[in-house]
């Protein structure tokens, strides 16, 4: 078993966790500063294709951020998993989570001012 603070010292892996934390947290305040508890409908998917595709309750928007803490949790996971034996592999994991979250804050900033 690799040491997780090794694991975690080395920049390729603990730079993109930070950032990702930090995305996190933003997205956490988008959502909680701008979406207030109300009986009506919020837009919950947006399609440039067909545009709004999905409506829901106001609390069903907060499934984004939680969907990428599961997908930060199991990417890095993995990427724990390989770096012993590939440490580019754990690094190519870690950076594409962080790729992930670029995207997600870019969905919820599109979400949050639809909603606004």
């Amino acid at each position: 078993m690799y040491s997780p603070r090794l694991y975690l010292r080395d920049l390729w892996i603990s730079l993109p966790l930070l950032m990702i934390f930090l995305i996190q947290i933003f997205i956490w305040y988008l959502l909680i500063a701008n979406i207030r508890p109300s009986l009506e409908q919020v837009f919950l998917h947006y399609n440039i294709i067909f545009g709004v595709d999905l409506i829901g309750e106001w609390w069903k928007i907060f499934y984004l951020p939680i969907a990428g803490l599961i997908v930060l949790l199991f990417d890095y996971f993995l990427s724990f998993l390989f770096y012993k034996s590939n440490k580019f592999l754990g690094r190519l994991l870690s950076f594409a989570v962080l790729f992930f979250h670029c995207f997600l804050l870019a969905g919820v900033a599109l979400l949050v001012r639809l909603n606004t």
